[in-house]
């Protein structure tokens, strides 16, 4: 008596074509998991980058608060707020209202720039920040560019563009505002007498054909910390 083996080469190919597939499939999402989870690490690390960024524009105006302190000694009260840079400069009251002769300004936009001098220093600019349509020559006022010829580290400030000077993705823009007691800015100039300032310091970049922002705010006073005397 003979047993007739049945052939199972037809099963065998679908069974073959269905483990491919499966493969295939499962290739896939994992390719595209590495690609999704690469973007999200290089967007947190963007983020990362912008935040500091706009801490240090906040800590920049501080140093220079602090600065003035060690400059100008028993006017701390007065010279607090000075925004005259010159080593050579002193302040001076030469105006019967107390206010010393150059000073950070109310409602005043300014990027901080690290000077040759190894000093942090403020640069007025008309314009506000606005990369929402697109970069223009007064959005290219507050970039921050990279000096390749200082090493591997990347020390961003705002500088002009040149040779081993690369460009960034970042823009920085600080707004200074004088507040009175019940931190309310201070409607109209001049308001520098008054003995605190509020910074905002923010970082705008194009992230894959989206904007993104980054915005800190700080408040400083005089070495005293009094209330205001205008």
């Amino acid at each position: 008596m003979f047993t007739k083996i049945k052939s199972r080469r037809g099963e065998t190919i679908v069974e073959v074509m269905i483990s491919v597939i499966v493969l295939v499939v499962g290739v896939l999402a994992a390719v595209q998991l590495l690609i999704t989870s690469g973007v999200q690490n290089e967007i947190s690390r963007e983020r990362v980058i912008a935040t500091n960024l706009a801490r240090e524009g906040i800590e920049a105006v501080r140093n220079i608060r602090d600065t003035n302190w060690l400059r100008f000694g028993g006017e701390k009260r007065l010279c607090w707020n000075n925004a005259d840079f010159d080593s050579t400069i002193t302040c001076e009251d030469s105006n019967s209202d107390g206010v010393p002769n150059k000073v950070i300004e109310h409602g005043q936009l300014y990027i901080a720039k690290f000077n040759s001098n190894y000093r942090w220093e403020l640069e007025k600019i008309t314009n506000p920040l606005d990369l929402s349509d697109g970069i223009n020559l007064d959005d290219e006022e507050y970039r921050l560019r990279v000096d390749t010829n200082v090493g591997e580290d990347e020390l961003f400030n705002h500088i002009s563009a040149g040779v081993g000077i690369d460009d960034s993705i970042y823009f920085r823009e600080l707004k200074i505002e004088y507040m009175d007691d019940t931190a309310t800015a201070l409607a109209l100039a001049p308001n520098e007498k008054a003995n605190v300032i509020r910074i905002t310091s923010r970082v705008e970049w194009a992230d894959r054909g989206r904007l993104v922002e980054v915005a800190l705010t700080a408040i400083l006073t005089d070495h005293l910390g009094r209330k205001n005397h205008y």
